[in-house]
């Protein structure tokens, strides 16, 4: 069994099957070893007995049931307990920081459901303490189609972004970042939904007239640059969607005349893919990273292109 002398805070992500993995080039994370992301947050997987104990911590106990434990989980991310921790699970932020960064990369459904405290007293005496979650959602929801893992490449490049545990971003992107974390820890799509269009608002948006053309002038440059397929007549439709869903005008399904049903969620997964991608290249790139420092910065980088002129809609004179 894996030993940890110290206290370590660890996070299983619960995936496919290793028998699904069958291209060697999409091996996941930690499998061929442990994968350092810092000197004190890595991922590996552990052995199936720990993983057994964390799961059974974590799961309800139920009642007069003798459970059937399985070690269904990939990976494992892991960080030792800091010795400056002076409240319970204080060390732990970095960690869930740290995963969160990694969705920029690689969305993956890796939540708070089973996370927990371990440490060996000794040989014979193993601590897993199940950690609870208020407020929050404990499961993150992907797309249909989405690979729910992370490669030993994308791990290459999630390291990358581990300078941000520490530094501060933009306001602009900080706010976006959040909000399509958020996003993604939500089921419904009518809540999804207003969320990811507020975080490219949070990006482009610099003043209260024209929000409309504002998000689709300029959300359409960013499609364009990320070889995104978003037309601004898609982009319009989707602000009108969510400008309809802010105000409780109607559920999502109910306004299928504006966007059918069946091709609500290809848009809304296009809008999340470019929000992720865009706040990625943000954390990547330090110029780009900079074009959202202010409104000012941001009207410079993408200063508005005159609207197309909206069709009349008064009636000619002397026309019944």
């Amino acid at each position: 069994m894996t030993m940890f002398p110290d206290a370590h805070y660890v996070v299983l992500h619960i995936g496919p099957g290793r028998t699904v993995l069958q291209d060697v080039s999409l091996t996941a994370i930690g499998d061929a070893g442990r994968f350092d992301l810092t000197p004190d947050i890595w991922v590996e997987r552990l052995d199936a007995d720990l993983a057994k104990l964390i799961i059974r911590a974590c799961d309800p106990p139920h009642h007069g049931i003798n459970a059937i434990e399985h070690d269904y989980h990939l990976y494992a991310w892991v960080r030792r307990v800091p010795s400056y921790e002076s409240k319970s699970f204080e060390g732990l932020q970095p960690m869930l920081g740290a995963i969160a960064l990694s969705r920029l990369i690689q969305p993956t459904s890796t939540g708070l459901r089973y996370c927990a405290y371990i440490s060996d007293l000794s040989p014979d005496a193993r601590v897993v303490r199940a950690i609870p979650f208020k407020g929050i959602s404990h499961d993150v929801i992907l797309g249909p189609g989405t690979r729910d893992w992370l490669t030993e490449a994308d791990g290459t490049e999630v390291q990358k972004l581990m300078v941000w545990l520490g530094r501060d971003m933009h306001e602009r992107v900080r706010r976006a970042y959040w909000n399509h974390e958020y996003a993604l820890r939500l089921y419904e799509l009518d809540m999804r939904w207003p969320l990811i269009v507020g975080g490219f608002e949070a990006l482009i948006n610099t003043g209260r007239k024209e929000v409309t053309w504002q998000f689709t002038d300029r959300v359409s440059r960013l499609a364009a640059q990320f070889g995104i397929s978003l037309t601004e007549d898609d982009l319009d439709k989707a602000y009108n969607l969510r400008s309809r869903l802010v105000h409780g005008e109607r559920f999502l399904h109910a306004l299928d005349a504006s966007v059918p049903v069946i091709d609500q969620p290809v848009l809304y997964q296009k809008l999340e893919t470019l929000l992720r991608l865009t706040v990625r290249e943000c954390l990547m790139d330090g110029s780009f990273h900079d074009h959202f420092k202010d409104g000012p910065t941001v009207e410079a980088c993408w200063p508005l292109r005159p609207k197309p002129n909206a069709k009349s809609r008064c009636k000619p004179k002397g026309k019944p």
